[in-house]
């Protein structure tokens, strides 16, 4: 599992009680029975994690989909380090 997913994976099962049998690569967070509010709730745990900001996940987005998202949330702030903007 990458680092992303296991970060998912990790705040769904503490902060959102989800057993990590159900927690898999491509369970769709319709499927976990998160709804527009418990999402948005997640995407303000992960900024408040790490930092990045997210953009808002999709209920029918699966658990690697979100992954990716957060990935190219790391990737979009490393570039901004790179490129010299203040974050």
């Amino acid at each position: 599992m990458s680092v992303a997913l296991n970060l998912l994976v990790e705040i769904l099962h503490e902060t959102f009680g989800l057993p990590r049998m159900n927690l898999h690569p491509h369970a769709t967070f319709a499927e976990l029975d998160m709804d527009s509010l418990a999402l948005t709730e997640l995407g303000t745990i992960i900024e408040e994690r790490t930092g990045l900001r997210m953009e808002r996940f999709a209920v029918t987005c699966n658990l690697t989909e979100a992954a990716d998202l957060l990935d190219r949330a790391a990737d979009a702030y490393l570039d901004s380090l790179a490129a010299g903007e203040t974050v």
